[in-house]
């Protein structure tokens, strides 16, 4: 009988092998409830979430899936939450929510489908990761490819720090609360791939003004 742990090692075997990937920060991400996100790219890209942590992750992903028999058996067997593309699906948010309040890890894609243009850095968000993790007061964790995933081209997925809600917490909340908190985890994912080009840039000019130095020194 296939299961979650099996599913996981073959898939994350095959995307390896075709679209290699460098996971980066994933002992950030601690055990007990949270809400993974992520920029979307593949149907693979649930891998990096998985991937980060030894414990179940619940995936959020399309109802059109279910359509094919094959993908609704593997989607029943990760026990993954199958939402409407209005996502106005109450069915799904409550299933979300109760994994969530059992300790348990859901991971979504909040910009609602796979980002296929050229120049968009990130689509809008579509909302829900904000609701999950203030009405479960879990952590958001942003999992993000640093560059659009290309078959047998090594990508880097960095893990960022855990979005701080709780300012949400216990209070009555409006639309424009969760557009708020929802601002607030989209600038949070961008500034993990900013940061880590910055840090790395820093890194090779830092290295580069070294070298000269040292060759510098070596003239005299």
């Amino acid at each position: 009988m296939l299961s979650y742990g099996f599913l996981k090692t073959v898939c994350n075997a095959f995307v390896q092998l075709v679209f290699p990937y460098k996971l980066i920060g994933k002992e950030k991400v601690k055990d007990g409830p949270c809400v993974l996100v992520g920029n979307h790219y593949r149907i693979w890209d649930i891998v990096h979430m998985a991937c980060t942590t030894k414990e179940k992750v619940h995936f959020i992903t399309k109802q059109e899936l279910y359509k094919s028999k094959f993908l609704a058996y593997l989607c029943n067997k990760v026990e993954a939450i199958p939402v409407s593309r209005d996502g106005q699906d109450a069915k799904a948010i409550m299933m979300a929510l109760r994994y969530l309040k059992k300790g348990e890890k859901i991971s979504m894609f909040p910009e609602g489908t796979r980002n296929k243009t050229k120049d968009v850095e990130m689509l809008p968000l579509k909302g829900g990761a904000a609701l999950f993790a203030i009405k479960a007061k879990a952590p958001v964790y942003p999992v993000m490819c640093l560059r659009k995933t290309r078959p047998f081209h090594r990508t880097k997925i960095i893990v960022g720090d855990p979005i701080d809600l709780s300012d949400f917490y216990d209070r009555k909340m409006t639309a424009e609360d969760y557009t708020a908190a929802e601002l607030r985890i989209r600038e949070n994912m961008l500034a993990v791939k900013h940061n880590y080009i910055r840090r790395q840039e820093e890194a090779r000019l830092a290295k580069k003004s070294k070298k000269k130095k040292t060759e510098k020194a070596n003239q005299k």
